[in-house]
């Protein structure tokens, strides 16, 4: 494995939360999560899962601090469609806005690329030998080609019926410890950046019937309520764990039982 090959393999594994930067400058450390998800005898080790993808995807696009282009993309990008010289320059802008060192223009334009092919399939064919090889995220249609002159792309919110029910209660889980409380209102998961709604390119109809589902998959620690007016998913019980993985290992043992 050459020295490029391992920074990759360093970079996306620090992005996905699989690893991270261990005390000593140089090295990682595998996270609980990438043991769990990656070992021989973990959930999914090669990725084949619906699950698999979704958490990779929620890991990526829900922290500005993960891959910011993702996350900007998914949460904060206005209008329904762009080109790459568009999300080229509304990202340059957008570090400009918080103060960050601007990459240059082609960096820029190698990561919107990169972002892109990893959720929209390549135009050339492919063979069956290549299949495997391609981005797990690309199965996830949350993102689409436009075929116009001038190549775009857009979200395309959706029910999104293999989105386990598992990850989104799991996805709120997270949200609840970020913010240290045990409510979070409909509206914000909806469309609120970093949240449910915006990073799995969810229909308001469709997060809000799921929300109801959470109570029997939580086993009564997560429920919707609505009332005067005031609808919002609460946790009951204990405040809810950064590191408690249970939901996302219900998650697994019930897709790898299909």
């Amino acid at each position: 494995m050459g020295k490029n090959m391992a920074q990759s393999i360093r970079h996306w594994l620090r992005v996905t939360g699989m690893a991270k930067r261990a005390a000593q400058p140089g090295l990682m450390t595998i996270t609980d999560l990438g043991r769990r998800l990656l070992d021989d005898d973990g959930w999914d080790p090669f990725l084949t899962t619906p699950l698999a993808a979704w958490l990779l995807h929620w890991q990526l696009a829900s922290q500005p601090s993960n891959a910011f282009t993702w996350y900007y993309t998914f949460n904060l990008l206005r209008g329904s469609e762009w080109t790459t010289p568009h999300l080229v320059t509304a990202l340059a802008n957008a570090c400009r806005e918080r103060g960050w060192s601007v990459p240059s223009e082609t960096t820029l334009t190698r990561d919107v690329i990169c972002m892109q092919q990893c959720y929209v399939r390549p135009r050339r064919a492919t063979t069956a030998l290549d299949e495997p090889l391609l981005c797990p995220l690309l199965d996830l249609g949350v993102m689409q080609a436009v075929p116009t002159l001038s190549p775009s792309y857009r979200l395309t919110p959706s029910d999104h019926v293999d989105l386990p029910d598992a990850l989104l209660a799991y996805a709120i889980q997270q949200l609840l410890v970020a913010r240290q409380s045990q409510t979070i209102a409909l509206q914000e998961l909806a469309y609120a950046p970093g949240c449910p709604g915006r990073v799995f390119c969810l229909t308001a109809d469709a997060l809000l019937a799921r929300l109801y589902r959470l109570e029997q998959i939580t086993d009564g620690r997560m429920r919707f309520s609505d009332q005067a007016g005031i609808r919002q998913i609460a946790w009951h019980g204990d405040p809810p764990a950064a590191d408690d993985l249970t939901l996302l290992e219900q998650g697994f043992v019930q897709e790898l039982a299909q």
